[in-house]
């Protein structure tokens, strides 16, 4: 299970790497504890684009249980442009998906996450920076 995650934006690949658990940082970020950020996005983007990107990984899972991903411009494009009824849509289809009790994920929960990240995605284009995830999944 997922312990700690959160989407952020930041300049590049290079300042993205500085993320992590116990390592602070000043980037604007959305918390994603208790999900699989890696299988959300493909979800999100498959519902929000109707296709599905192939992760960009600056730090593939591995053994520690640590990741950093890129996260797809189409998706980032389409979480920016994207109304509440179409994000809580996909919020709905993402949340009753969950096979794995560890995947589970309230609606309300969903929708609100989906909501920051949108807006996270809306920001970064007027910031200049790119949006990434990490998360630990000992």
């Amino acid at each position: 299970m997922v312990r700690v995650g959160e989407f952020f934006l930041a300049r590049d690949d290079e300042s993205a790497l500085r993320v992590g658990p116990r390592r602070s940082h000043d980037f604007p970020a959305v918390p994603c504890d208790g999900i699989y950020p890696d299988d959300a996005v493909l979800q999100w983007e498959a519902e929000l684009t109707g296709t599905e990107s192939t992760l960009r990984d600056l730090v593939p899972m591995a053994n520690d249980g640590f990741a950093v991903f890129a996260v797809s411009e189409p998706l980032c494009t389409a979480l920016a442009a994207t109304g509440r009824d179409l994000l809580v849509a996909t919020a709905r289809a993402w949340a009753e998906t969950a096979s794995e009790p560890d995947d589970e994920i309230s609606l309300d929960s969903a929708v609100d996450l989906l909501e920051r990240v949108s807006a996270l995605a809306g920001s970064r284009t007027e910031k200049h920076l790119n949006l990434y995830c990490w998360y630990f999944a000992p």
